[in-house]
């Protein structure tokens, strides 16, 4: 029976593993490395996960709408391998929530507000000074994630949406700077800072995506010493929680020009790493992926 060094957990949804730009070079690296590598689907009841010595998650993007389902299978898998990032860092990330968390170390984040039900978040909108951003805490792909102008019922329309599939609702006035510009996405492996990209605008007014389909435009940047600085605090928040530096971290900034920088997401759950656009990076993953694993 064959063993593997890492297992890049992934799912059976084609158009979502499709989606993972790098899962195969990353593959393919690491192979190059020496390392013997799987891609198992994270729901596949005949896997045995005691066959490999660690799992990295890649792109097991279906488990917003199987939520309950995966937080088992995260329990029970991580009784028979090593799961990284850590399985107590990935329930911390995966709700929205964590957030609180980063405020109360000092992290700067763009403002927001959590809401359990339609009066509470019809109010939060209310005090908002222009347009809100709508989406829940727990999600991916910006999946029922929405930009509105005031008043537009549109808004409350992905709210009820949003609490009746039994999830809460998270409200934050829009980040001027990402709507029209993008927003800086950096990237840290063991805790070190790496290299960065530029996310470009995603949402359009009442609740549309540019182009019409979930989309991003990634290119190449070079982030302000105020967003670096940022950055490192947050990932230092992530390993407190962790005990130990996660193994990747990607924190997505809004800034005006480099400028009085905030926290948008910080995602150590199963991040692209963007590695068709930054390809030199590749060696700089795969010796952290090593050094995991002792190997380096």
């Amino acid at each position: 029976m064959t063993r593997y060094d890492i297992g890049l957990l992934t799912t059976d949804v084609p158009d979502l593993v499709a989606a993972d730009v790098d899962l195969v070079p990353l593959t393919e690296a690491l192979t190059g490395a020496g390392l013997r590598v799987g891609t198992p689907v994270w729901h596949d009841p005949t896997i045995d996960w005691s066959r490999y010595d660690l799992v990295v998650m890649r792109c097991p993007w279906d488990y917003p709408e199987r939520y309950p389902e995966f937080m088992a299978w995260l329990d029970r898998a991580a009784a028979h391998t090593r799961i990284l990032n850590p399985p107590r860092l990935i329930r911390w990330n995966i709700d929205k929530r964590y957030l609180d968390d980063l405020r109360e170390r000092g992290v700067s984040c763009v403002p927001y507000v959590f809401c359990e039900t339609t009066a509470e978040a019809a109010a939060a909108v209310a005090k908002l000074p222009g347009r809100a951003v709508i989406k829940p805490s727990v999600s991916a792909g910006s999946r029922d994630t929405g930009l509105f102008e005031p008043g537009d019922p549109a808004a409350a329309a992905l709210v009820t949406r949003i609490l009746a599939a039994g999830k809460t609702v998270m409200v934050q006035p829009a980040a001027e700077t990402v709507i029209t510009g993008g927003e800086n996405a950096l990237f840290f492996y063991a805790g070190v800072y790496a290299y960065a990209v530029h996310k470009g605008p995603i949402l359009l007014p009442g609740g549309n995506l540019v182009g019409g389909t979930y989309t991003e435009v990634i290119t190449r940047t070079t982030p302000s010493p105020a967003e670096i600085d940022l950055g490192r605090r947050a990932v230092a928040a992530a390993a407190a929680v962790a005990g130990e530096p996660p193994l990747y971290a990607r924190v997505d900034i809004a800034s005006d020009n480099g400028t009085d920088p905030a926290v948008l997401e910080v995602e150590v759950f199963e991040p692209s790493y963007f590695l068709d656009v930054v390809p030199e990076a590749t060696p700089t993953v795969v010796e952290a992926f090593r050094a995991r694993l002792g190997q380096a």
